[in-house]
């Protein structure tokens, strides 16, 4: 008697009983095929290790690449022609880029038409420009790879260096000498005068600028890092949140390391009143946390916040100050240790006459005016008013003419195209400033002014 061939092995995944195997013993799933990348010969389930242990039967290959019935032909390199182009990086295709000595590709101090000392390593252009940008940073002083824990918060906070000119002088601002004198002492006398401020003449660590919507706070502040030549942090809530806990404290943290790192700095806040609020038993430990490592970061163990302390430090450690710049429309709702850490609190008042003359003068520059404007008349009627409301009335009177020019019949703009710039340049009369007046009202209250006054009477220092 003849003995019994075995049945060959067969993969049968429709049904596991007609294949000859123990049917309680199943096959593994066979992978499936990669997808080619790019150009090269596709991959075959025959050179995928491990495939032809299974016996896997071949797929069918399409018409075009059928030569016999049951075997695959090898499929070919596609040729140069077909392979998928290059990927261009940092230019267009077909134009030529204009190469510089600056490799890093950052703004050049020309360029920027700023001069800041954070940035001084990318002037020096050459073939170190990027290594010396790279060895100017926060983040490669603190992980010299550019990589770690912290270096996602340390590139957050570096977005909010101001790298570029607000172009806004004091001389642009009206009136508020007093203030202008106060920060002029704080930020730029020291950077000239270093040996003098030491001691008990050390420079002030916090200004605060207090005062009703539209008195020139946040131009004073651009007007600081304008002419200062200082590391400008332009800081809000939004900078120093976040939504994990413990990250927000450790912002403030860095921030403030970046600052002593990038020293002299100024930190502009911006609206503090929404950071530094009177703390209460009802608030979220989180905003507790965050106020407690502002504080201690302001005026910390690590701070020299003595006169003796000041001047036992080295020369280093002199330049690198760190002052605090704050505005805020409520001043009463501070809190008051961060009132105690803001040394100068400088009230910024409405224009008194000559400052409403002096914001007439500095909104029209440029604009012509009818020889009958009566400026006395203008500066009486505006009492009362910010210097943002100013600006919206020169705004407003500056478009009278145009409006009656374009405005008071049907619009074509066929014929507004062919125009010439004079034609509209009409001097503006002191019907224009009436009639910007009835449309402009103050945005300031009595009753906001006297609360202004009273709190600089009782927490005031100029």
């Amino acid at each position: 008697m003849a003995s019994q061939q075995p049945l060959p092995r067969q993969n049968n995944f429709g049904n596991p009983f007609d294949s000859g195997q123990d049917p309680d013993i199943w096959d593994p799933p066979t992978p499936p095929l990669q997808k080619p990348l790019g150009a090269g010969p596709q991959q075959t389930r025959a050179s995928i290790p491990n495939q032809g242990a299974w016996g896997a039967p071949p797929r069918r290959p399409p018409p075009y690449q059928q030569q016999n019935p049951g075997q695959m032909a090898p499929v070919q390199p596609q040729p140069a022609a077909m392979r998928r182009p290059p990927k261009i990086t940092g230019a267009v295709a077909g134009v030529k880029r204009e190469t510089s000595q600056n490799p890093s590709g950052a703004k050049t101090q020309q360029q920027r038409g700023y001069d800041k000392p954070w940035l001084s390593g990318v002037d020096k252009g050459g073939n170190g420009g990027a290594q010396e940008q790279k060895k100017n940073t926060f983040l490669y002083s603190v992980y010299p790879d550019g990589v770690g824990p912290d270096s996602e918060l340390i590139n957050m906070l570096e977005r909010d260096v101001v790298d570029r000119n607000p172009q806004v002088n004091f001389a642009d601002i009206a009136e508020l000498d007093d203030a202008k004198k106060t920060l002029q002492e704080a930020v730029l006398l020291p950077l000239y005068m270093p040996n003098y401020f030491k001691g008990i003449r050390r420079p002030w660590k916090g200004v605060l600028l207090f005062g009703p919507p539209g008195t020139g706070k946040t131009m004073l502040a651009k007007a600081v890092a304008t002419q200062g030549k200082t590391t400008f942090f332009n800081i809000t809530s939004s900078s120093i949140s976040s939504k994990w806990k413990g990250e927000s404290e450790k912002l403030v943290r860095i921030l403030f390391e970046m600052a002593r790192f990038y020293a002299p700095t100024t930190i502009f806040m911006d609206e503090i009143d929404a950071i530094a609020g009177a703390r209460s038993s009802g608030e979220h430990e989180s905003n507790r946390r965050v106020k407690a490592e502002l504080l201690i970061q302001m005026d910390g163990v690590s701070v020299a916040s003595s006169a003796s302390a000041n001047e036992n430090q080295g020369e280093g450690e002199r330049q690198k100050n760190v002052i605090v710049l704050a505005a805020t429309n409520i001043p009463w709702d501070l809190d008051e240790a961060f009132r105690r850490r803001l040394e100068k609190r400088i009230y910024i008042p409405l224009p008194s006459e000559k400052g409403r003359q002096q914001l007439f003068d500095i909104n029209l520059k440029g604009i012509k005016a009818d020889e009958g404007v009566d400026w006395t008349e203008l500066v009486r009627k505006t009492k009362g008013y910010s210097g943002a409301d100013i600006a919206n009335v020169c705004r407003e009177a500056a478009m009278m003419p145009m409006r009656r020019k374009l405005l008071e019949g049907e619009v074509n703009f066929d014929e507004i195209s062919k125009m010439n710039h004079d034609d509209l340049d009409v001097p503006i009369t002191m019907a224009d400033f009436n009639e910007a007046l009835k449309n402009i009202q103050k945005s300031v209250s009595q009753n906001s002014l006297e609360d202004y006054q009273k709190w600089m009477a009782e927490f005031g220092c100029v």
